[in-house]
């Protein structure tokens, strides 16, 4: 099996460079290097990792289901599971379409092309979803340690659901620039002398390039920066409303009961906070220097360590998608109770 050339492998971000563009001198990994990278942690890893996701996102959506869309957190973590299923089938499909060799099957299609408006830019909005859904659950719940007695009035499920509504209009409107100058067109190669399907150009292709890769990077960090901040206050607010308890309930029991819940719900928060900024902060990074730095991209200098750190980022992406079934088994006895329930097993679970 001959893996394809490094300029071929272009770039999932900005494919619109063709060959001739692409600087192969004074880069920190060679053609080899790089094409193993993607091969093994994406095309590999991703695909592997992605295909449990897939089963386990789908548990979800059925136990949030079996439990009842009448919580503002259950429609969350619903909503959750629907962004995360979309985006690996999205990864999955691009891993598919970066296979070596694609080109061979007879398909008439420029796979990398394809690849750049069908699975690309929906995985990044996917990605941006989850994490505007992940900030938005996170401010929720620091409202309900807050205000614990008007939280049922100032969020309601119908409120929430317009909320998450908004989250997806506001993110696939960042797809606009990107999507109204590139469209699919058939095209004759003479290097391969077929007709293809692949990416063709608008005119006003040079005033919006570059647009949706800045408006992915502003939306991804406002969101992470929004999930840190939120986690960061909402552990303060609960550490002192335990020792409010504390040293304000005179029953013992009630007082450790109360300690309890209060430590589950610090180590799902602190849980969630690890997680997130472990699995967004490569792509939010990635990013920033992809806006800021003209030899990191697909065309510069360093593309090889642009495609290698990229696929990085998808896999962590990837990870982050799929680990929500330990996090909630592990420290949700109702999720635990209804998963048990689905796969006949004795639930040992208290409600």
């Amino acid at each position: 099996m001959t893996l394809t050339s490094q300029s071929e492998v272009l770039s999932d971000l900005d494919p619109t460079l063709n060959e001739t563009t692409i600087t192969v001198t004074q880069q920190v990994l060679s053609d080899y290097e790089a094409q193993m990278f993607l091969l093994v942690v994406r095309i590999a890893c991703c695909s592997i990792i992605g295909l449990f996701g897939m089963v386990s996102n789908v548990i979800n959506l059925y136990v949030f289901v079996k439990q009842g869309l009448n919580t503002s957190i259950n429609i969350n973590f619903f909503a959750m599971a629907i962004s995360d299923l979309i985006r690996i089938v999205t990864v999955q499909w691009m891993n598919f379409c970066s296979l070596p060799n694609i080109d061979t099957l007879g398909i008439p299609w420029v796979f990398s092309d394809i690849r750049y408006l069908s699975a690309s830019w929906p995985t990044g909005c996917a990605n941006r979803i989850t994490l505007f859904i992940t900030a938005y659950i996170t401010a929720e719940r620091f409202l309900c340690i807050v205000f614990p007695l008007k939280i049922k009035k100032m969020i309601k499920p119908s409120r929430t659901v317009l909320i998450l509504l908004a989250i997806d209009v506001v993110n696939t409107l960042g797809l606009v620039p990107e999507y109204a100058s590139v469209y699919y067109e058939w095209k004759f190669y003479p290097a391969k002398n077929r007709t293809l399907l692949g990416m063709a150009f608008r005119s006003n292709r040079s005033s919006t390039q570059g647009v949706t890769f800045s408006i992915h990077a502003a939306l991804l960090t406002i969101a992470l920066i929004a999930v840190i901040v939120f986690t960061i206050v909402l552990v303060i607010q609960l550490k002192s409303k335990s020792q409010w308890r504390k040293d304000n309930t005179g029953n013992k029991s009630q007082m450790e009961s109360m300690s309890t819940r209060d430590k589950k719900t610090v180590k799902l928060v602190i849980l969630i906070a690890v997680v997130m900024a472990f699995c967004y902060t490569p792509a939010v990074v990635l990013s920033l220097v992809s806006s800021f730095i003209s030899d990191f991209g697909v065309g510069g200098r360093q593309a090889n360590l642009f495609h290698s750190t990229w696929s990085f980022a998808y896999l962590t992406g990837i990870i982050n998608a799929s680990v929500n079934i330990f996090i909630y088994y592990k420290l949700s006895s109702k999720y635990k109770s209804t998963f048990q329930e689905l796969f006949g097993l004795t639930s040992q679970t208290k409600q």
